[in-house]
């Protein structure tokens, strides 16, 4: 089955679902996904020679490409782990919930331990415990009675997968409940959301603080959780930012903000976070994207644009949940936003042009 909705005559957004694909696709083309999808081999090299005599394996070729798992996961079960002798323990707490970390290695672990700094608690009562080890090529993640093995290079999966379970806890909603976690970080005013994606150096943080400064409300910062029927969950993860960018945003900063450093296999990094902004089981809605960029010393131009047009930098480094409902949730939510651009260089401008969208 292939979940799909129309964007206009045209085009439809389709999920496939065996190499976990989000694409825009053409009438003829989504034609030809839906033969092949349906069809055995042989049938379906039959149907290309009847309709495209000319092409037929060229197409087939472009076909199969597009069917292609290009990533094999590692076998969990296969790598073995053997506690460390040497552990550190992380204790913090979420709303009414604790939880300690026991790692081995502070690089591989430097972002979570960075976005959730300004949690730490000494522990207490009841907590849960999450285990992170590393080995000279692997890391593992002993998680809610889960083993998750991956790469060393691959710790941005431990971030995520570690945020996405507290997340879940926090909402108390199920982890393949969620439609999926979205790349951007959202921001609400008067509990109507937005959210703001840009590319590394954009300026999507400066932005962010910014509005923050001027009475908005931070809901959760590059991973936003979506639930089925279209809105936002909070989570109050920490703002990461490189060192060269720090310095425009500390500016920005005043006591108000928790600020804190750590130091990862790619350098340092600094995490910030508001002190007034406190864990809340809320969910917002959202329907409106912003692509966002700092340019200086420019006046502010705002755009809209398809959203067709915005899918594949929006779904970078988001991770939609593997089934069929979950993409289509997705999909409806998606193609029923509304997407801007806007390129600034005056605070002030900035917060009127999003207090207007909002």
């Amino acid at each position: 089955m292939i979940v799909k909705k129309e964007i206009n005559k045209n085009e439809s957004l389709i999920y496939l679902k065996k190499v976990n694909k989000f694409l825009v696709v053409s009438n003829q083309n989504l034609k030809l996904i839906q033969a092949y999808s349906n069809k055995s081999t042989n049938d379906f090299k039959i149907y290309l020679k009847n309709n495209f005599p000319k092409n037929a394996n060229e197409i087939e070729k472009e076909i199969n490409k597009l069917f292609t798992v290009e990533r094999k996961s590692i076998d969990n079960h296969k790598i073995k782990f053997k506690k460390p002798k040497k552990i550190f323990q992380f204790n913090f707490r979420v709303e009414n919930n604790y939880y300690s970390i026991e790692y081995n290695d502070g690089k591989t672990i430097s972002a979570v331990l960075g976005l959730l700094k300004h949690l730490q608690c000494d522990s207490q009562g009841l907590t849960e415990k999450i285990y992170v080890y590393s080995s000279d090529k692997y890391c593992l993640l002993k998680l809610n009675n889960s083993r998750l093995v991956f790469k060393r290079e691959e710790s941005h999966i431990l971030s995520g997968r570690i945020i996405s379970h507290l997340t879940s806890d926090l909402h108390q909603i199920k982890y393949k409940a969620w439609a999926g976690f979205l790349h951007g970080t959202t921001i609400s005013n008067n509990d109507k959301g937005i959210i703001i994606m840009g590319k590394s150096g954009s300026g999507k943080t400066i932005s962010s603080i910014v509005l923050l400064n001027n009475g908005f409300d931070l809901v959760c910062d590059d991973m936003s959780p979506l639930t089925r029927d279209g809105k936002i969950g909070h989570f109050p993860n920490a703002m990461s930012v490189k060192p060269s960018g720090y310095k425009k945003i500390q500016q920005l900063l005043d006591n108000s903000f928790h600020v804190c450093e750590t130091t990862g296999p790619k350098g340092p990094t600094k995490y910030i976070y508001p002190k007034n902004n406190c864990p809340r089981k809320k969910l917002i809605p959202c329907q409106k994207i912003i692509k966002i960029s700092f340019k200086k010393n420019s006046n502010i131009k705002i755009s809209r644009i398809k959203n067709k047009d915005l899918l594949i930098h929006f779904l970078d480094d988001s991770f939609i949940n593997m089934n069929n409902v979950a993409a289509k949730s997705f999909i409806n939510w998606y193609l029923n936003c509304e997407c801007f651009e806007i390129s600034y260089s005056k605070d002030n401008d900035l917060v009127a042009a999003i207090k207007e969208i909002i």
